[in-house]
């Protein structure tokens, strides 16, 4: 199985405590995960990520799975893989080979049977303004994530940012990850992870190596979540429900029948 998956599942499900006597405190997962995006001057990004150690990386624009495997060898502590524009089968099996955990890929140009293989993180590009109608056919594809570009977004997120990833999220079964081109702050980390967001996805070259750190620590640091009020026992009842109800009437007792 991928071991980006398997981190994944970590966070959806929360790490298992630690069983017996005398054992430390149950392994911390982040609120998120970080995910390290390498799309060029290769040599310093890299030492960015060996430095940070995000969760995972992607490494896009290398040269077919041998650049790729040259690149991923100095990344052997994360899980690592590729963001191709293209994909099929003769490809993936050659990514899977040299290493590759996870393969980013978009719904054009990819071929069905580039996704058999189960032992990589399939990763579907997807745009944000996805119709409903085509949302529903490619959430049953065999895939395990989508990675949702948010990287418009500048500063404090709005409402309708955070409710379009909201359309996504509550109508599929996979892992949301969402690129961003900016560290969020922490009440936005709350935000998009109660909003159904898994990961974040964030281009190593576009920040540096404190901010990236800092983010990295906020994710690990996120409060868990807070029970949702849908959620309680109790429905919450309409507005219309609370306006004055007239008192009923009583009831009128039957008139004895003459005998």
């Amino acid at each position: 199985m991928s071991k980006f998956l398997d981190f994944m599942e970590r966070i959806r499900e929360g790490a298992p405590a630690p069983l017996g006597f005398n054992v430390g405190r149950a392994e911390k997962v982040p609120g998120m995960a970080l995910v390290g995006m390498i799309s060029g001057a290769y040599a310093k990004s890299i030492k960015i990520v060996a430095n940070v150690k995000p969760d995972a990386t992607i490494i896009s624009g290398a040269d077919g799975p041998e650049g790729l495997k040259k690149l991923g060898e100095s990344l052997s502590d994360t899980p690592w893989g590729a963001r191709v524009s293209s994909l099929n089968e003769e490809e993936a099996e050659a990514y899977q080979e040299c290493g590759s955990d996870l393969l980013t890929f978009p719904l054009e140009n990819t071929s069905a049977s580039a996704l058999a293989s189960e032992e990589m993180a399939r990763v579907l590009t997807i745009d944000v303004d996805m119709e409903e109608q085509e949302l529903r056919a490619v959430a049953s594809l065999p895939v395990d994530a989508f990675l949702i570009s948010m990287t418009q977004v500048s500063g404090a997120w709005s409402l309708r940012e955070l409710a379009t990833l909201g359309t996504i999220s509550r109508r599929v079964d996979k892992y949301i990850l969402v690129e961003v081109s900016q560290a969020p702050g922490k009440k936005d980390l709350e935000a998009l992870r109660d909003m159904g967001v898994q990961a974040l996805v964030l281009d190593v070259g576009s920040v540096n190596a404190k901010a990236l750190a800092g983010l990295k620590q906020s994710l690990l640091d996120m409060p868990k979540p807070k029970i949702n009020r849908r959620n309680r026992a109790a429905a919450i009842l309409p507005g219309s429900v609370y306006a004055a109800a007239s008192e009923p009437e009583p009831e009128q007792e039957e008139e004895e029948e003459d005998e």
